[in-house]
């Protein structure tokens, strides 16, 4: 029987989120310098909130905190799904209507990134050049930013699975 201080929740929870950020962002990798599909700004969001959640989910991993933070831990962890998945539909959306993808390069998300100088922390990671509009890649009738909401939806409801079983 788990006493108060003690977490409900397996402990490997944490680092299979962890283990399958690594793999998403290794595959945007090979998208990228394999198949020669280069991100836009709004892939390199997403794959910021992979990085978010996966340093949140190893941190956690390598803490193994008890109840109280596996819960903070999973509450972080939610908020970033939630930024990844709304930054997925919002790219969804730019897609699927023409005069938005038009208005993606050379827009307010692109400057900011830019100004950051983002793409100069990890180059190969980071650094992009595509365009939002187009759909070159898709797996089961999805496309790449389809699945990076059905991966961030996954993570959410993970985390969400994780609080209420903390807080009994």
């Amino acid at each position: 029987m788990a006493t108060q201080s003690q977490s409900r929740v397996p402990p490997g929870v944490f680092t299979v989120v962890f283990l399958i950020c690594l793999g998403l962002l290794g595959f945007g990798e090979y998208i990228q310098h394999v198949l020669k599909l280069d991100p836009c700004p709004w892939c390199i969001v997403q794959r910021l909130g992979y990085i978010a959640v996966g340093l949140i989910s190893l941190t956690a991993a390598l803490h193994r905190p008890g109840r109280v933070g596996t819960i903070v831990y999973a509450v972080l962890g939610s908020l970033f799904a939630m930024a990844g998945a709304a930054a997925a539909g919002y790219h969804i959306h730019v897609q699927n209507d023409p005069k938005r993808a038009l208005e993606c390069m050379g827009g307010w998300l692109e400057q900011w990134l830019d100004a950051s100088r983002i793409g100069h922390f990890i180059p190969p990671l980071l650094q992009y050049d595509g365009s939002c509009a187009p759909k070159p890649w898709s797996f089961l009738s999805l496309s790449i930013p389809e699945w990076s909401l059905v991966w961030f939806g996954v993570f959410l409801i993970g985390f969400v699975v994780v609080i209420f079983r903390s807080r009994r």
